[in-house]
């Protein structure tokens, strides 16, 4: 083996070394709702209804829904918002519809019984330390399934101490026949994502709606996916790697002009 090889060789065993002897960083999932819980709430004419179910897939293992309807004649159909556990086999789902010309709002809560009582401080680092929770890589996931007019959802997360982080997000109409649509949005783009404890969350909301005749449906589960920054040593070995690969290239650049035969 030529120097060369050699030194490359013990650069890339080196690395290999670090990657190894480097404390593995944690990440994990953190459910908000699974929607393995069947709950439908209607409302006819102008009102408004209040629900709150146990659902064991659920953080806190209650949600709450809040509906209420405008708009709409006595003598057409009803709002309705559902969530159905496997509807038409597309999976679990919270499904929006708004009556004939309706106009329908709706607020799911996650907070314990009765949507009142508070979480008590869940985390959603997934035990990661709090220096080592990269607010960039971790997502809230979901997916859509249909949307038949241009809307907006609100997700808002507060803590123990009452602060709030909230993320607008425009949903485009989406023909009922179209691929679902996943979404894997940034904690980092919230509004407040780094003034509030994500150690220590105690409310969870969904609301949406507001839009006349509107249908709406979100594909479950809804989650965290909780993501660390990388470790120190992770970051020493994938540096020497990027540096042994530049040494071996340069080297390889230099033998090449060496070798080339001298200009006529």
């Amino acid at each position: 083996m030529n120097p060369t090889s050699l030194k490359a060789a013990i650069c890339i065993n080196l690395a290999a070394i670090l990657c190894l002897v480097a404390p593995a960083a944690r990440a994990g999932v953190v459910y908000i709702d699974k929607l393995t819980t069947l709950q439908t709430n209607a409302v006819t004419y102008d009102s408004s209804t209040n629900t709150t179910i146990a659902s064991v897939d659920a953080v806190g293992n209650f949600r709450t829904i809040d509906l209420s309807s405008t708009g709409n004649d006595a003598n057409f159909e009803d709002s309705r918002l559902r969530v159905l556990t496997n509807a038409l086999g597309g999976g679990p789902r919270l499904a929006l519809g708004s009556g004939l010309d309706a106009t329908a709002n709706f607020t799911v809560t996650w907070g314990g019984a009765n949507g009142t009582a508070g979480l008590g401080g869940i985390d959603f680092r997934d035990g990661a330390a709090a220096t080592n929770f990269s607010l960039i890589k971790s997502t809230l996931d979901f997916s859509l399934l249909t949307s038949d007019l241009p809307n907006s959802i609100t997700w808002t997360f507060t803590d123990t101490s009452a602060n709030v982080a909230t993320y607008v997000h425009s949903i485009p109409t989406k023909p009922v026949l179209n691929p679902i649509t996943q979404y894997s949005i940034s904690l980092n783009s919230f509004v407040g994502a780094g003034s509030i404890d994500w150690s220590s969350i105690n409310f969870i909301t969904l609301s949406g709606g507001g839009i006349p005749s509107l249908d709406l449906t979100l594909g479950g589960a809804f989650s965290v996916n909780a993501q660390p920054i990388p470790e120190p040593g992770t970051w020493a070995a994938a540096g020497l790697l990027v540096l042994t690969a530049l040494y071996i290239r340069r080297r390889r650049m230099r033998a090449a002009t060496e070798e080339a035969p001298a200009a006529a």
